[in-house]
């Protein structure tokens, strides 16, 4: 949607900041710079050395910001980012310096004092506490340092400007923050720096405080989940479950890497597949721990387990953009949906629900997986009402409609796994690469699982392809559609950062484990509800980015105004006593 695609592009102002001693060695080469400059542009004899003044209460800043914070806030500055923001603090002095020597050089000393105040107080309350009464003190130490420089350079009349300075930018930024804080705090009732805060720690050290945030604004739903239970003699036995949530919203926060974690809920003596049924961000878990729910739902189903020992062969079948390939085992039908090469998005729950529900016609449970394996863009999502939703409610009931005169056979499954050497930073999650392959009657069909959030435009035919060149009969790209492998970016599928041609080697090496596992299988499925899971809600992803985007839309404007009104107050002060 367009409100995430704004936000997205807010990753791009996300940096690292510099090791310590960088900060440091620039601090004082800017110092030396600048007195040097002054010394040769100007007819003084060099004892007003303005850059060795700026410098020393960068420096004394850097040595006491850390641990002032670390005593007073919640969340630990690290010494990179004490260096970073008085190095800033430090070159915005310079600048309104600069402005100075064509104005008045006392006047913006004065108003650099308060200025830098205002800057280093809105940065720390960002990273570390949002609670401003305590970061004040750690943001004050370079304005009270340099305040201390500017007695000795101009002399006591300057004092009362310079106290003033700073009570009129302490109050200016502590209204900008207060203003800042109420679109969030109205809409959503949470406060915008503390979810900055904990964004932010997240991103540091991976602190989980954002869940606290999500549980705020989440409610508790009830969904279905499908599962096809297979066994084999001798081997492990085999799960693959088609859950109706949503693995976001981002990195491990919330329900980020809900698919691993789902994973891992079950035995070692069993290998799960989970699949990505119809769920939108309104169906994010809030926290990890929701996946408990899911396992236990799966778990209630497996006391009325019925085995058969039949399945039918795959079909293909195509409405408008929309291509299914479906299979019966047993009384039960599963369908893989796909639109690629057109763009494929994240259908909403209600597609799903529809299809299952006609489905029950003819099955006792239907399997209804979006591949989420083509993706250009992050766009809208699929609603049932939209002429794609009809598409695939169509094609699954021609599907369901053309399975039920199929004939049912004898069956064997194998399966096979791979961790890949690519990163979650090149697209790939935790579980790699899983393969689920049918054989009935000498047709083989790969069920290829990437723990990952969508696929490349133009990947999934070439892999596709690659696979069916082996004599593999049928052959489907899935996703988990694990947002582990983003942070902020919805957009990050795999094959942008690794070549299709990079994973087919991995690939057809699992594909070909999978065939040497074939080996005879009876199968059962059941669906159950997954109950009171806590989820996002109903379209409170697009309300939250549409909140942050008019808050960051709205930011400079109101940014420059204050700075403005903050500049004509202390130039009226400044006149007044000087």
């Amino acid at each position: 949607m367009a409100t995430e695609a704004k936000t997205e592009h807010l990753s791009r102002y996300l940096f690292s900041a510099p090791s310590w001693w960088q900060s440091l060695i620039m601090m004082i080469v800017l110092g030396i710079l600048v007195d040097t400059i002054l010394y040769v542009l100007s007819d003084t004899d060099g004892t007003t050395m303005y850059g060795a003044v700026f410098a020393t209460a960068a420096v004394t800043a850097m040595i006491l910001t850390k641990p002032l914070v670390d005593l007073l806030g919640t969340e630990k500055l690290t010494w990179n980012r004490s260096a970073l923001v008085a190095l800033v603090a430090m070159i915005f002095s310079l600048f309104w310096m600069i402005i100075g020597f064509v104005l008045d050089v006392a006047l913006a000393y004065v108003f650099g004092l308060g200025f830098i105040l205002a800057i280093r107080l809105m940065v720390l309350t960002a990273i570390s506490d949002y609670r401003i009464v305590r970061m004040h003190l750690p943001a004050a130490v370079q304005t009270i340092a340099g305040g201390i420089f500017g007695i000795i350079l101009f002399g006591t009349d300057y004092l009362i400007p310079m106290v003033l300075s700073i009570l009129i930018f302490s109050a200016g930024i502590i209204s900008f923050l207060f203003l800042f804080d109420q679109p969030l705090r109205k809409a959503h009732g949470i406060s915008a720096m503390q979810f900055i805060n904990a964004f932010l720690a997240h991103l540091t050290n991976g602190s989980k405080g954002l869940e606290d945030y999500f549980r705020t604004i989440g409610e508790a739903v009830t969904v279905p989940e499908t599962s096809f239970f297979f066994r084999r003699e001798g081997k492990k036995d085999v799960l693959f479950v088609v859950p109706n949530l949503h693995p976001g919203p981002l990195s491990e926060i919330g329900g980020g890497n809900y698919p691993k974690h789902l994973h891992d809920e079950f035995s070692e003596h069993e290998t799960v597949f989970i699949s990505h049924g119809c769920a939108t961000h309104d169906f994010n878990l809030v926290a990890e721990s929701e996946c408990e729910k899911i396992a236990a739902a799966i778990n209630e189903t497996r006391t009325e387990l019925m085995y058969a020992p039949v399945a039918g062969r795959p079909l293909r079948s195509r409405f408008g953009t929309v291509s299914i390939l479906s299979q019966r085992f047993g009384n039960s039908i599963l369908l893989i949906t796909t639109r690629s090469p057109k763009m494929t998005e994240d259908l909403d729950y209600a597609v799903g629900a529809i299809v299952m529900a006609e489905g029950q016609r003819w099955y006792e449970n239907v399997g209804f997986v979006d591949a989420h394996n083509c993706m250009v863009e992050v766009t809208s999502v699929v609603l049932p009402a939209s002429n794609i939703g009809r598409e695939y409610i169509l094609a699954s009931r021609q599907a369901m409609m053309r399975q039920m005169y199929m004939e049912l056979s004898d069956f064997s499954i194998g399966i096979a796994q791979k961790i890949l050497p690519f990163s979650r930073e090149q697209g790939f999650g935790d579980m790699g690469i899983m393969v689920l392959m049918t054989e009935v009657v000498g047709m083989k069909t790969a069920y290829v699982l990437f723990d990952g959030n969508n696929v490349h435009t133009g990947v999934r035919e070439i892999l596709r392809n690659a696979v069916l060149a082996t004599g593999i009969s049928e052959v489907e790209i899935m996703t988990t559609d694990s947002h582990v492998v983003n942070t902020i970016s919805g957009r990050n599928p795999v094959g942008m950062a690794i070549t299709a041609e990079e994973i087919l080697p991995h690939l057809l090496a699992v594909v070909s484990e999978t065939i040497a596992d074939l080996s005879p299988a009876k199968v059962a499925s059941a669906t159950n509800m997954c109950r009171d899971v806590e989820v996002f809600g109903p379209s409170r992803t697009v309300q939250l980015s549409a909140t942050v985007n008019a808050m960051v839309t709205n930011l400079l404007p109101l940014s420059a105004l204050l700075l403005l009104v903050l500049f004509l107050v202390t130039l009226l002060i400044f006149m007044i006593f000087i």
